[in-house]
């Protein structure tokens, strides 16, 4: 199963793609979607759009976890995120694939053990759980794998790697 894992963001939107082979979660692939600074919000929100559809497109992917927004934002944040946790679900529902929503502390409770933790701690767990050894560049991307670790794991088809 290839499970997208994707971290909504105005400036930037983390994926990651992860596909549980023999009993073990494995990266497949994982980055981030990054419109330009100088772009206005709806070209942002369509760039980020084109590409979790070139995403979605590009792979059979079986099913997409979405972070859901953290309620301890500023409005103004917060409705940016809204506009681009919209067109990332559009995308997936015109792709056909099903999609899955969780919010951050149930993310950081299912690869951390605590639904508080830093995003360091989040980036550390992700890194041992997929077995990485390249660090990952941002928190962005580490987050979004772990939407995608955390989804597995809810849905029973993932195993913490050790």
């Amino acid at each position: 199963m290839l499970i997208l894992g994707i971290d909504p963001g105005g400036a930037s939107t983390g994926y990651g793609l992860v596909r549980l082979e023999q009993g073990r979660l494995v990266r497949v692939r994982s980055g981030e979607i990054r419109p330009s600074r100088k772009s206005t919000l709806p070209e942002r929100i369509r760039f980020i759009y084109d590409g979790v559809t070139e995403l979605l497109g590009s792979l059979a992917i079986d099913e997409v976890a979405v972070e859901d927004l953290y309620q301890g934002v500023n409005p103004r944040t917060a409705s940016r995120i809204g506009h681009v946790r919209g067109v990332v679900l559009l995308a997936a529902a015109e792709s056909g694939v099903p999609v899955f929503e969780y919010p951050p502390n149930e993310v950081k409770s299912a690869v951390v053990g605590n639904g508080l933790a830093t995003k360091e701690q989040v980036r550390f767990m992700v890194q041992r759980i997929l077995a990485l050894s390249a660090p990952i560049s941002s928190s962005d991307e580490s987050d979004a794998l772990a939407v995608a670790i955390c989804h597995c794991h809810r849905c029973g088809e993932g195993v913490v790697g050790r």
